[in-house]
């Protein structure tokens, strides 16, 4: 079974690299100034899930930011769904059910993709195959992402860390770049 998956995420990655991206317009944006933001990140367990949802929290309460969705992959089958993960108003979520055989979303998440995201902040490693292709299909007009990530060549403003510092750091990051109004 390792070798099946092991095959789907080599066959996924070169998918995703010879799959070309929509047209987009680009803009430069910050916290202040972004009306709607998108997360898409690899859900790994609740600890970090209620980070997740508290960085939404966030932007909304000490920005204004109007909508903060999040599209989360949950690496399991529907059946093993974690109690958490459970469909919330603004949290949305796809399994390995929602994959096609190069690990690319087909189901669960078009309404996220048509979304006019001002900012698209990937909260992942950067080395997910399915959230890879959700970030490079997304038509935000800034997308953000990891230095040294497999998503770093689909991101507009990139973030020196490596993509196994602890989420807490990356967001203290994002937070320290994307906060201040001058930046644009």
């Amino acid at each position: 079974m390792k070798l099946i998956r092991k095959l789907k995420h080599i066959a996924g990655k070169k998918r995703l690299l010879a799959e070309t991206a929509p047209e987009r317009a680009r803009a430069g944006s910050n916290f202040n100034a972004a009306r709607k933001i998108g997360l898409v990140y690899k859900d790994q367990d609740e600890e970090f899930f209620n980070k997740v949802r508290t960085f939404s929290r966030y932007l909304k309460d000490n920005f204004g930011t109007r909508t903060v969705l999040a599209m989360g992959f949950v690496d399991e089958t529907q059946k093993h769904l974690p109690v958490w993960q459970a469909q919330k108003l603004e949290f949305g979520f796809f399994t390995r059910e929602d994959l096609n055989w190069y690990l690319k979303p087909v189901k669960k998440v078009k309404s996220f993709l048509a979304e006019d995201f001002d900012m698209l902040i990937d909260l992942s490693s950067g080395n997910e195959v399915p959230v890879n292709f959700i970030l490079k299909e997304s038509a935000a007009l800034m997308k953000v992402g990891r230095n040294g990530s497999d998503a770093e060549q689909f991101c507009d403003f990139i973030i020196d860390m490596n993509a196994s510092e602890p989420l807490d750091n990356y967001i203290k990051q994002l937070n320290i770049y994307l906060s201040n109004p001058k930046i644009q």
